[in-house]
C-alpha cells in the first residue's frame, strides 16, 4: 500500500527507536528526509523501503508538547495529512509534539487480541536484557576482534579509545600489530557510535590489505574509493564523500584529482587514519604535498591516528612533523622541541635506575631531586627513598609513584605509543636451514635471477614473464622440495617466491613429481579463490603446501604453520622480514624453520650469506632494514651481477664484515636511544589485565550460544552443527528478508577464539558481531513478542488467578558521539503484579520463571476482554508508577557513575596539563561538553512500556 508523506508529519524509526520522534523535513517522488531533533540525527530514506512507522495517537492517549504541556487526547483531526490533537482547551498539530514520547503499543495489541507466543515474549525480554548488559560491558567493541588477546595491543586500544579526543601516533615495531591496534580503536569507537564518519588513508598497494583486515578481523566493511567510484555515485552537485560512513582510499586519488580533495575536505570526519605516516615529508620551508593534504584533514577531524614503524632516531625533524599534525598548538616550534628532547635523556637514565631498583649514586641524587623539585609530596617521597629506611616493598611502591609521575610530565608519551620487540615477550625462536645446491645444466633460471635481482634493486626494468616462470621439474630446488615434503608428511609448509608466474610454475613442477595436497596464492586468482585456498591450507586435513607469490608476504596470518620455504630471496631486508613475519608472530607456538635453497657460486649465495652472516636477518628480527640496503646496495649489486668474478669472495667477506660492524653500531644506537618513559607509557600490563579477563569471561560464557540458537530458530535460519561451538547457517525458511547478513551460500561461524584464529573461513561470533546486532534489531524494532497470554500450572508459591507481567524500557536520547549507553544503556524494567496490582514476592517470581508456560488461545482472550480491560488498565497504571520509581534509582546510579568518571578524568587531565602541555585545552573542553550533554540526557531519560504478558495460574 502506498504511503503519503507530508512536511511536518511525525514518524518513528523501526531500526533506531532510540532516535525518538522524527519529523519530515522534505520529500519528493522517491525519497523522504527526516530530522530526529532529540539527537540531531538526519536520515534520508527511499519512500519504497523506509524502515519507519507513522506516529498516531488515539482518543484517550496522553501526549506532551515541546513546551512540556501534557493532556489527554479527546479527538484527532487529519488536515491535509497532518494530525491535529484536541483535548480540553488544548489543540496542537503533530509537529509540536515532544521529540521523545511514550507510544505504549504493547497493551493496545493485547487488548486487540493480537498476541504472540509466550516463547517469543521471553525471547524479546532476553534480547533486551542482553542488549542492555552488552552495551555497558567494558569489553564491548574489543571482544569481537578475531585476534589473540595480546596485552600490549589491547592496552593501547583501551587507552586511546577511552579518550574524548583520540589523536595519537602508533609507532610499534614491525610485527607488533600497529594495524590491529588502529582497527581495535576504530571498532570500539564504531560500535559505540563515537567514531562518526571515518576516512582511512593508506598507500595504494595496502588498500586491499586494510580492507581484508577490517572485514576479516572486525566485520567492518569499508567503501573503497577511487575515481571511478566517485564518478559513479556523484549526483549533480552532491558530494560523493557524504555517501558512506567508512571510506578507504589513497592520497593518490586526491593528487590525481584535486577536486576530490576539496570534496573530501568538505565532508564531516569524526576520525582520520593515516598508515605509513613516515612518508609525509616536512620541513618548515617546504612541506610535501602529501603532508599538506593530511594536515588539512587533521584540522577538520576530531580524531586522528597516524601509523608508522619508523623510529624517531632516524629523523627528529620527521618525528616532530608527525607530532605537529596531532597537536599543532603543543608542537609548533621545532627548535624548542629539540631542546626539550635533549633533556629527556637524563630523565630516561633516572627512570632506568628507578625501574631496575639500581643504586643511585650520591652525585646522581641531585639530578633526581631536581626532577621533582617544586612538587612537595613527591619531594618527600624522594627523601624517603634516599633515607635507607624503607623495606623492599616500600621502596618499590615509592619508585613506582615517582616513575608514574615522570611518565606524566616528560616525553611525548601521551601522543605517541611505541612498543619494541626488546620490551615485548612472546615471539618464537627462528632457525635457518640452508640448502646449498649445485648449478646443473638443467637450470638456466638462477643466473638470470641474480642479474634481475640486481637490476630490480635500482628499478632498471621489469623482467619478462618467461624469465619469471623458468622453473621445471628438473630444477634441483624442486627435487629438494619434493624430498622435504615426503620426509615431513604431517607438516604444513608455506612457500613464498617473487612472482605469480613462478608460483604457478612451482605448482606444476611439484605436481609432476608428487601427489600432494597443495594450493597457490597469487595475484591472478580472485580474492574469493585466494580466500578459499588459504582456508584449505588452514584446515587440519587440507593442503599441506601453499605456494605464494610476493603478495603472500603481506597481511596474511599463517602462524599455524612453522615451516617457511624461501624459494628465492628478495634484495630488500625489510621484505625478507615481511615474508618471515607471516609465521613469526606473537602467538606462534613452535620454533620457525626457515628453509633457504640456493645455488652455490651464484648471486643467491651472496644474498644468503649477506642476510645470514652480515645482517643476521634469518634468526633475528631486523631493525632498520632500509638502512642496510641504503648503505650497502652498491656493493651487493656488484656481487649479484658478478658473483664469480676475480676477487668476488674477498669482496663478499669484506661486505659481511662491514655489515656486522654496521649492525653492532646500529643496535647500540637503538639501545641508547630507547625511550624508557615512552616504553612504559606504551604498555602497562596491570592496567589491561581486567579487560582481558572480561573478554575471556565472554568467550567462555554459554549465554550467546543459547540466545542465538533460540533467535535464529525463530527467524527460520537453518543451523547445522559442524563441531563443538561451530555452525553452518543457511537461510532455510527465513521469516524476514532483512536478515541480509546471511548470504545465499550460507555462513560458517564459530564461538571459539582459537578456531577463529586458525580458520579464515570461519567468522568469529561474539556479542560484537553484526549478525547478533541484526537479530536483536529485528526482534526489538518490531512488535514481535510484545504482547502475549500464557498459562501456568499452580505452584506452592503461586495462587490461582491472573498475573500481569510488564516490561518497561528506560532510555535516554543523546547525540551518538557522547555514548550515553556506557552509563545508561537502554534498560529493561520488569514489573510483575497479581490481579490486585500488588507486586509478586521474590519467591513467587522465582517459581514463575522456573515454571513451564503454555500459550492460551487468542479466542479466550478476546471473549473476556470486557472483564480484562479494567484489570489491565489498573495494572498498567500501577506498574508505571513502580517502573518510574525503579527508573529514578537507575538514573541516580548512572548519574553518579558518569559524574565520578568525568570529574576524575577532568581532574587528572587538568593536573597533567599543568605538568605537561600534551593535554590540549580542546580536549578538556570536549570532556566538559560531553559531561554536560550526558548529564542532561540521563536526567531527561524516559520510561516507556515495551511488552506485556497476561499469565493465568490454573
Amino acid at each position: 500500500m502506498s504511503v503519503t508523506y507530508a512536511k511536518g508529519q511525525r514518524w518513528m524509526s523501526e531500526a533506531e527507536p532510540e532516535l525518538g520522534l522524527g519529523i519530515v523535513l522534505e520529500c519528493d517522488l522517491r525519497t523522504v528526509r527526516l530530522l530526529f531533533p532529540s539527537t540531531g540525527e538526519m536520515r534520508m530514506y527511499s519512500q519504497d523501503s523506509a524502515p519507519v512507522k507513522r506516529v498516531q495517537f488515539q482518543a484517550g492517549d496522553r501526549i506532551e508538547t515541546h513546551e512540556g504541556n501534557g493532556f489527554i487526547v479527546d479527538r484527532v483531526e487529519n488536515l491535509e495529512g497532518i494530525f491535529h490533537y484536541h483535548g480540553g482547551e488544548e489543540s496542537v498539530p503533530e509537529m509540536h509534539l515532544a521529540d521523545v514520547i511514550n507510544l505504549g503499543t504493547a497493551d493496545r495489541r493485547l487488548l486487540d487480541g493480537r498476541i504472540d507466543s509466550t516463547h517469543l515474549f521471553d525471547l524479546r525480554y532476553h534480547a533486551l536484557s542482553h542488549q542492555s548488559r552488552v552495551h555497558q560491558h567494558p569489553a564491548y567493541g574489543y571482544m569481537g576482534a578475531r585476534m589473540d588477546l595480546i596485552a600490549h595491543q589491547l592496552y593501547i586500544a583501551q587507552e586511546v579509545a577511552s579518550r574524548t579526543v583520540p589523536r595519537v601516533l602508533l609507532a610499534d615495531e614491525v610485527g607488533l600489530g600497529k594495524t590491529i591496534e588502529a582497527c581495535l580503536i576504530l571498532h570500539r569507537l564504531y560500535v559505540h557510535g563515537r567514531a562518526g564518519r571515518v576516512l582511512i588513508l593508506v598507500p595504494e598497494p595496502l588498500i586491499h590489505q586494510w580492507f581484508v583486515e577490517l572485514l576479516r578481523r572486525f566485520n567492518l566493511t569499508c567503501a573503497i574509493y577511487d575515481e571511478e567510484r566517485c564518478a559513479n555515485i556523484q549526483k549533480e552537485d552532491e558530494n560523493p564523500f557524504l555517501e558512506e560512513h567508512l571510506i578507504l582510499t589513497s592520497l593518490d586519488l586526491f593528487r590525481e584529482h584535486p577536486n576530490r580533495l576539496k570534496e573530501a575536505l568538505a565532508a564531516d570526519w569524526g576520525m582520520v587514519i593515516v598508515d605509513e605516516a613516515h612518508h609525509l615529508q616536512w620541513t618548515p620551508e617546504k612541506p610535501s604535498w602529501e603532508y599538506q593534504a593530511v594536515e588539512a584533514f587533521s584540522k577538520i577531524s576530531k580524531g586522528l591516528l597516524l601509523l608508522t614503524g619508523t623510529p624517531e632516531q632516524f629523523g627528529e625533524e620527521g618525528h616532530f612533523a608527525r607530532l605537529r599534525l596531532l597537536d599543532p598548538d603543543r608542537f609548533h616550534d621545532y627548535q624548542q622541541f629539540c631542546k626539550e628532547s635533549a633533556s629527556y635523556q637524563k630523565t630516561a637514565e633516572v627512570v632506568d635506575k628507578l625501574i631496575l631498583d639500581a643504586p643511585i649514586k650520591a652525585r646522581e641524587r641531585q639530578d633526581v631531586k631536581q626532577l621533582f623539585k617544586g612538587i612537595s609530596q613527591l619531594e618527600l617521597e624522594v627523601e624517603r627513598l634516599f633515607s635507607g629506611k624503607l623495606n623492599s616493598k616500600e621502596s618499590k611502591s615509592v619508585r613506582d609513584t615517582l616513575v608514574q609521575d615522570l611518565m606524566d610530565r616528560y616525553g611525548t608519551g601521551r601522543v605517541v605509543f611505541r612498543n619494541t620487540r626488546s620490551a615485548i615477550s612472546g615471539f618464537p625462536k627462528r632457525s635457518v636451514c640452508p640448502v646449498p645446491l649445485r648449478v646443473s645444466n638443467n637450470v638456466n633460471d638462477d643466473m638470470d635471477y641474480n642479474e634481475l635481482a640486481a637490476r630490480e634493486m635500482i628499478h632498471e626494468f621489469d623482467p619478462e614473464d618467461g624469465t619469471r616462470e623458468s622453473i621445471t621439474p628438473k630444477d634441483p630446488r624442486i627435487d629438494w622440495l619434493v624430498k622435504f615434503l615426503k620426509k615431513n608428511k604431517e607438516e604444513k609448509v608455506l612457500l613464498i617466491c617473487r612472482y605469480k608466474e613462478r608460483a604457478a610454475a612451482i605448482h606444476e613442477a611439484v605436481l609432476d613429481k608428487l601427489n600432494v595436497k597443495m594450493a597457490t596464492f597469487h595475484e591472478e586468482l580472485s580474492l574469493l579463490q585466494r580466500d578459499r585456498n588459504a582456508a584449505w591450507f588452514a584446515e587440519e586435513d587440507g593442503a599441506r603446501l601453499l605456494i605464494c607469490s610476493e603478495i603472500g608476504s603481506e597481511g596474511r596470518n599463517f602462524q599455524f604453520a612453522h615451516h617457511l620455504v624461501l624459494f628465492d630471496l628478495p634484495v630488500d631486508p625489510e621484505l625478507l622480514e615481511q615474508r618471515i613475519g607471516r609465521l613469526d608472530r606473537i602467538g606462534q607456538r613452535q620454533e620457525i624453520q626457515l628453509h633457504v635453497p640456493y645455488f652455490k657460486g651464484t648471486g643467491a649465495e651472496v644474498l644468503f650469506r649477506w642476510f645470514h652472516e652480515g645482517i643476521d636477518a634469518f634468526e633475528h628480527s631486523v631493525q632498520g632494514g632500509a638502512l642496510f640496503l641504503e648503505t650497502f646496495q652498491e656493493q651487493v649489486k656488484a656481487l649479484l651481477l658478478n658473483p664469480q668474478a676475480s676477487g668476488a669472495e674477498d669482496a663478499l667477506n669484506e661486505l659481511i664484515q662491514e655489515t656486522q660492524e654496521f649492525r653492532r653500531d646500529l643496535n647500540e644506537k637503538l639501545e641508547k636511544g630507547r625511550d624508557r618513559l615512552l616504553e612504559l607509557h606504551s604498555f602497562q600490563p596491570e592496567k589491561v589485565k581486567p579487560l582481558i579477563k572480561k573478554i575471556q569471561e565472554c568467550d567462555q560464557s554459554a549465554d550467546l550460544q543459547e540466545f542465538m540458537m533460540d533467535a535464529l530458530d525463530h527467524f527460520g535460519v537453518h543451523v547445522e552443527e559442524l563441531g563443538e561451538r561451530r555452525w553452518l547457517l543457511t537461510k532455510g525458511h527465513l521469516l524476514n528478508d532483512e536478515l541480509t547478513v546471511i548470504p545465499d551460500e550460507g555462513k560458517m561461524l564459530t564461538l571459539d577464539r582459537a578456531q577463529a584464529l586458525e580458520r579464515d573461513d570461519l567468522e568469529f561470533l561474539t556479542w560484537d558481531h553484526p549478525l547478533v546486532g541484526s537479530v536483536m534489531d529485528l526482534l526489538l524494532c518490531s512488535e514481535s513478542g510484545n504482547a502475549s497470554f500464557a498459562e501456568v500450572e499452580v505452584d506452592d508459591e503461586l495462587d490461582r488467578g491472573l498475573l500481569v507481567e510488564q516490561v518497561f524500557i528506560l532510555e535516554g536520547s543523546c547525540p551518538p558521539q557522547f555514548d550515553i549507553k556506557q552509563f545508561l544503556p537502554t534498560t529493561p524494567i520488569r514489573i510483575l503484579n497479581d490481579q490486585t496490582s500488588n507486586p509478586l514476592s521474590d519467591a513467587a517470581v522465582h517459581a514463575l520463571d522456573a515454571s513451564k508456560k503454555k500459550d492460551v488461545p487468542m479466542h479466550i482472550l478476546t471473549a473476556n476482554l470486557e472483564v480484562l480491560k479494567p484489570l489491565l488498565q489498573e495494572a498498567k497504571e500501577t506498574a508505571q508508577e513502580q517502573a518510574h520509581t525503579q527508573a529514578e534509582e537507575i538514573k541516580r546510579k548512572a548519574l553518579k557513575a558518569m559524574r565520578t568518571h568525568f570529574d576524575h578524568e577532568l581532574q587528572r587531565l587538568d593536573e597533567l596539563r599543568s605538568r605537561n602541555g600534551l593535554v590540549s585545552k580542546e580536549e578538556l573542553n570536549a570532556l566538559e561538553e560531553e559531561k554536560t550533554a550526558l548529564d542532561e540526557a540521563i536526567q531527561s531519560s524516559q520510561v516507556r512500556l515495551d511488552s506485556i504478558r497476561l499469565i493465568r495460574i490454573v
